[in-house]
């Protein structure tokens, strides 16, 4: 349905009486359209409400005008679509400004977060005030929204590897202004709902994830105490065919080492690859490696078929018996196993100042990287993953500038399918991917991790050139592709990008008919993130 823009310039107008003029930016602003995937949005204007008063008052007017709103967080959702909604014409409801945190417990380890609570500030917050506990990061860097991660069930290497299982409450301002609270908070037990997720009653906190029934403006998560040790563990095989006997390998470590070692990473070659050195543009096929130039690569570069890392989390004594467990399990089915902390890194550090130029340069990136990987590790954001977005494309900003991948032009969707934790599967899965990307100029870059015992969720990066038109059309292409073939194949992702939530819309599923009516009762003028994985239906349907 066309936007009616009288409606919209009226709603404007009212916005700005209640924001003020700084919180409204109207006119299509540039710097929420830029997103990795290429999706371009009509966007009307952007909203900046500074406390979930104004969120309200905000969804009021957008009823009464009946004018599509569509929250962001802090609008990084980098390879998912960036700031922009999912249909066009939609106002951005931009809570950044909502960075209030509150209500920490340093004995029990809960914190309340506002959507504007980066990464970066949660953990500036508890370094000031005594919290010793691990931020649930991802590698999306400093400037990531936790709420808006946890919101769309992202996962991490941290001892909570499932950030939405680490929310005990969650308040939301309702699409007709109202605010929502779970039954205990009601009750009067504020505190103890902060510390028991299920609360009292249907569980209905879940809505509000990789949904559009509210605006969620504060969020309660529990933390995971920084452990005594971390020491990371790498391990790698030159053969391909030992996959098969490497995966189950995984499971059985997670599940004899389940309270130490929480998630395990496997990469192929490529994405190795693909952080240790420039794209080889001149090398390259119709944009993609040809095979025996990855193989020159790898060779150069000492990269293996298949590399993994993981960490270990626990006191020197249990981390000791770790290391046994890990050396037993993965002995047999890797080339290499090493264990690495942050003292072996800072002796890398020392000895490279006394070797030769080259090989001095070479062990300090290595260390560099690992100190990298370690932080992380440890709860501490960085944006050194993020690199990864500007393999093909994009302009890396300055050294101590802050990376944007959305900003600097980079072309990056990610496809993010769950994988059962067995070798056939696994090799069923790989051989999908490396048949199908290379036929749309997409080089096949896999990792594969842990989300339980049970199941991969597999990041593909589908890196190209988004100054190129053609290009960035095949790299959606190649998405839909995977997307089609993964559906014949078991293969389906965990999260959508906004061009892939249409694919939820299928009216003989009762999912949809259910989410659907649900959506009606709730925001029956479908004002709040129309088309937001729940999808919409004909109001003779409810």
């Amino acid at each position: 349905m066309p936007v009616n823009r009288t409606a919209t310039e009226s709603a404007i107008d009212e916005w700005a009486t209640i924001l003020g003029e700084s919180g409204v930016v109207a006119a299509d602003a540039a710097e929420f359209g830029a997103s990795t995937t290429g999706a371009k949005r009509s966007i009307p204007a952007v909203l900046r409400p500074e406390n979930q008063e104004q969120v309200a008052a905000v969804l009021q007017v957008a009823q009464r005008w009946q004018v599509a709103v569509y929250p962001v967080s802090t609008g990084n959702n980098w390879g998912y679509g960036s700031a922009n909604p999912v249909e066009d014409g939609c106002v951005i409801l931009d809570l950044s400004r909502l960075d209030r945190i509150s209500d920490f417990d340093p004995d029990m380890g809960v914190v309340t977060v506002g959507p504007g609570v980066t990464q970066g500030a949660l953990r500036d917050f508890l370094d000031h005030h005594d919290g010793n506990y691990l931020v649930p990061v991802t590698g999306a860097g400093p400037t990531c929204s936790i709420l808006g991660n946890a919101l769309e069930r992202g996962y991490g290497i941290t001892p909570i590897t499932d950030h939405f299982a680490a929310v005990t409450k969650i308040e939301a301002i309702l699409p007709d202004g109202t605010l929502y609270r779970t039954p205990l908070s009601e009750l009067g037990g504020a505190e103890v709902d902060g510390l028991f997720k299920w609360g009292l009653g249907p569980y209905l906190d879940g809505l509000f994830s990789q949904g559009n029934f509210g605006v969620v403006v504060n969020m309660t998560i529990a933390l995971a105490p920084a452990p005594d040790t971390v020491t990371a563990f790498f391990f790698s095989t030159k053969d391909d065919a030992k996959l098969e006997a490497l995966v189950p390998t995984v499971r059985a470590v997670l599940r004899a080492l389940g309270g130490s070692v929480v998630a395990i990473n496997l990469l192929n070659s490529q994405r190795m690859l693909s952080m240790m050195t420039p794209f080889p543009e001149d090398r390259a096929i119709d944009g993609v490696l040809p095979a025996h130039e990855v193989e020159r690569l790898a060779n150069s570069h000492g990269v293996p078929a298949w590399s993994g890392v993981g960490a270990i989390y626990a006191s020197k004594e249990v981390a000791r018996a770790a290391r046994r467990t890990l050396r037993r399990l993965l002995g047999p089915v890797t080339d290499r196993l090493v264990f690495i902390n942050q003292r072996k890194v800072d002796l890398a550090r020392t000895i490279a100042r006394v070797l030769p130029g080259r090989l001095a340069a070479r062990v300090k990136g290595m260390a560099d990287t690992l100190s990298g990987a370690l932080e992380i590790m440890h709860g501490t954001p960085n944006d050194v993953a993020l690199a990864l977005a500007y393999w093909r494309s994009g302009t890396l900003p300055e050294t101590g500038q802050p990376k944007n991948p959305a900003r600097d032009g980079c072309g990056l969707i990610w496809f993010a399918p769950l994988v059962p934790i067995r070798g056939k599967d696994v090799r069923r899965y790989i051989n999908m991917i490396e048949r199908i990307c290379p036929q749309y100029g997409v080089n096949p870059l896999i990792t594969l991790t842990t989300v339980n015992d049970r199941c991969f969720d597999s990041t593909v990066p589908l890196l190209f050139d988004r100054r190129d038109e053609n290009a960035t059309a095949r790299a959606n292409d190649c998405y839909r592709a995977l997307y089609e073939a993964g559906q014949k194949e078991g293969f389906l992702p965990y999260r959508l990008n906004i061009d892939a939530m249409s694919t939820l819309n299928t009216s003989d599923s009762a999912f949809s008919r259910l989410a659907s009516q649900l959506k009606a009762a709730v925001d029956p003028n479908f004002i709040l993130a129309p088309g937001r994985y729940v999808p919409r239906i004909k109001r003779s349907e409810v």
